[in-house]
């Protein structure tokens, strides 16, 4: 299925936007069936392969009549000569046998270029911090209660899982009391270790969020100003996070702080324990 198929329309400002919109696509097609068919007959429809199709089997729910997804936004996770992975954030609507509900996915989409045209490999087998705990306590709890910070489905799962790094809710809780944000994707939905190397991301143990917006507007947007996400970024770093990155290099060749195609969309907190945070390395 070709990127022009996606309802997912790209702003100004977006990398490589027919990447995203491919992904895009295979998502709203696969999450997409009516009464009587299933997530594989449209992925079969529309021509996917049938290694991609079978790694859709997340979106589909088998006591569903019919389901459609709406795609909040494809946010990058990697992208390397020919490849690339998407983290796509997603509302899948679902008729069941006695109610319609809404929820909400982040799967790792895995994407690649034969001549000029991209094509979705396979989404990534979901992964997740372990199950909800009873009584949540700490910065859990306090990140959960507030309204300045806008918590996806799967991030709300992980904080839920009560795993998530405490120092790094501590970073987030700083954050909101000077700016609201929007936080696409924690540890569940995205990649487990550094694209394309097989080195452990800070997401895989619970220490990193990404974040697409800030005070209402996307990173990636034309309209987000520069000196916005700068303040943003080093005020992560000043709260505790050893490693910070997004569209702005703060401190060029040192480490810390880092800027590359695929942050220009979100900024990326994380911690490594025993690291200096970014501002001081």
């Amino acid at each position: 299925m070709s990127a022009g198929a996606s309802r997912w329309l790209p702003g100004p400002g977006e990398i490589s936007p027919d990447i995203k919109r491919t992904a895009a696509a295979f998502i709203e097609t696969a999450g997409t069936w009516a009464p009587g068919g299933t997530s594989a007959d449209s992925l079969a429809a529309a021509g996917a392969s049938p290694e991609a199709t079978a790694s859709a089997a997340a979106l589909h729910v088998e006591e569903a009549r019919e389901s459609s997804v709406a795609v909040i936004y494809p946010q990058y996770g990697g992208l390397s000569g020919d490849r690339a992975a998407v983290i796509t954030l997603l509302n899948q609507h679902l008729a069941l046998p006695r109610e319609a509900t809404t929820r909400q996915l982040a799967l790792d989409v895995r994407v690649h270029r034969r001549g000029a045209r991209w094509k979705v490999e396979r989404i990534n087998p979901l992964t997740t911090l372990g199950a909800p705990l009873g009584v949540l306590a700490g910065n859990s709890l306090a990140v959960l209660s507030e309204p300045r910070i806008n918590l996806s489905g799967p991030s709300l799962l992980d904080i839920r899982s009560g795993r998530m790094h405490e120092p790094l809710l501590n970073v987030l809780l700083g954050l909101a009391r000077e700016y609201t944000f929007a936080v696409q994707v924690m540890h569940t939905g995205h990649i487990q270790t550094v694209f394309p190397t097989n080195r452990v991301s800070n997401h895989a143990v619970g220490r990193a969020v990404d974040i697409r917006e800030i005070n209402g507007i996307q990173v990636v947007s034309p309209e987000m100003e520069a000196g916005l996400v700068e303040e943003f970024m080093r005020r992560a770093a000043e709260l505790g996070a050893t490693e910070v990155g997004g569209p702005i290099d703060l401190n060029g060749a040192r480490k810390g702080f880092f800027s590359d195609d695929v942050h220009q969309d979100h900024i990326h907190i994380g911690i490594t324990p025993g690291l200096p945070r970014a501002h001081l390395r």
